[in-house]
């Protein structure tokens, strides 16, 4: 029962009705950051009721890292030339469903999806970070933008850093007694990044009532 109602998931439904309340949702970025959150939310809820009936969440997982991931690279998209755009997104979809059906398949949570579509969004950051630090755009890393986009980087490296290595022995090893790595690293990065979309619709909320 523990497992149905830890921090993490109470953390997203506060960062749920944080976003419904209080995101200004006529912004594309917003809209797209709701969606986002939308996501995580009934993913968690869905988890949750899987896991009360001991039910498979293998598929879930997978769609839902998928449109995770998908929203999140759509949003940084918008520094990017639609040459681009169209030519990365059919990437990610092709390699998706390549995965789902000749690889990792249905019954089992989708890690190298997550992993390539956490990278992909990973070195879209880097680059679009490198070419404003160039330009000497230093505003832009003081901007809510450059937070919003940030948000995630965190929970990227820390999630692929366990999912890409699909190793229970690494997971499962013990921190302090009876604490598994993974749970440090999946409560940190989650914490870290619930908290900075919540700070970002603080910022932004505060900016449009300047």
């Amino acid at each position: 029962m523990l497992q149905l109602i830890n921090p993490i998931k109470i953390f997203v439904l506060i960062t749920f009705l944080i976003g419904l309340i209080f995101l200004d949702k006529q912004k594309t970025e917003n809209k797209i950051l709701f969606l986002i959150i939308t996501v995580c939310f009934f993913s968690e809820l869905f988890s949750s009721f899987l896991k009360f009936y001991k039910l498979s969440n293998g598929l879930l997982f997978t769609v839902n890292l998928f449109f995770h991931n998908l929203l999140w690279i759509s949003l940084i998209f918008k520094y990017y030339s639609k040459k681009i755009k169209f030519t990365l997104l059919t990437v990610y979809i092709l390699l998706t469903l390549l995965n789902l059906f000749f690889g990792e398949g249905f019954k089992t949570i989708n890690y190298y999806t997550f992993v390539f579509g956490a990278f992909l969004y990973v070195i879209l950051f880097l680059n679009i970070s490198f070419l404003k630090l160039k330009k000497e755009e230093l505003n832009f890393f003081l901007s809510n933008n450059y937070l919003l986009l940030f948000s995630p980087i965190l929970f990227f490296l820390g999630m692929s850093f366990m999912f890409c290595f699909k190793s229970k022995e690494l997971t499962s090893t013990l921190i302090f007694s009876e604490i598994k790595l993974y749970t440090v690293i999946n409560y940190s990065v989650n914490i870290v990044y619930y908290s900075l979309i919540n700070l970002y619709i603080y910022r932004e909320r505060k900016l449009n009532h300047a």
